[in-house]
């Protein structure tokens, strides 16, 4: 039986924020990765999860296989999440107080800081206030709060009027 771990970030990554656009208190939140299995090598600037792992920081959370950590300077620059033979990478976040969630999963998720962007790679789902975006690669900016897509896409727009949901999109990982 593999051992679970709960880790608590080193200091140094406790200053980053996971989004720009989320809640204001998100960012002040400290960041827990829970996992089958952590490396941890400081001096290179890297961290690896596998098994399992859930993230989360505030309202953020992360499902995946396998998240990748990489913070030279001792500032974290980017993460690379991965989906497994369970499922697909999944996020979800709080936008605003009062908001649904913001939710998307792929084959591979990678959350840049700068810009303050995430990018769902290979088969991709993205929604947000029920209208939902499908594609290949789906780029979300964060801070600014637009959605481009790449590749052929298929899209579902829904009025504000028409409520819509993003329930559908969860995690296999849960």
């Amino acid at each position: 039986m593999v051992q679970q771990h709960t880790i608590a970030l080193l200091p140094l990554l406790l200053m980053f924020s996971l989004s720009g656009h989320a809640l204001p208190t998100d960012k002040d939140q400290p960041v827990e990765i829970n996992s089958d299995s952590a490396e941890l090598r400081d001096k290179d600037g890297y961290a690896v999860y596998s098994g399992n792992v859930k993230m989360t920081q505030g309202s953020l959370e992360i499902d995946a296989e396998r998240i990748e950590l990489f913070f030279p300077d001792k500032e974290l620059t980017r993460a690379i999440i991965y989906g497994g033979e369970r499922g697909q990478a999944y996020f979800q976040q709080a936008p605003k107080t009062g908001e649904k969630l913001v939710r998307g999963s792929a084959d591979r998720i990678i959350y840049q800081i700068d810009p303050d962007e995430i990018r769902l790679l290979q088969n991709a789902v993205f929604c947000q206030k029920g209208s939902e975006q499908k594609g290949m690669r789906i780029i979300y900016d964060i801070e600014k709060d637009i959605m481009r897509a790449k590749a052929r896409t298929k899209t579902v727009f829904r009025p504000d009027n028409v409520p819509g949901s993003c329930e559908h999109i969860r995690s296999a990982y849960r």
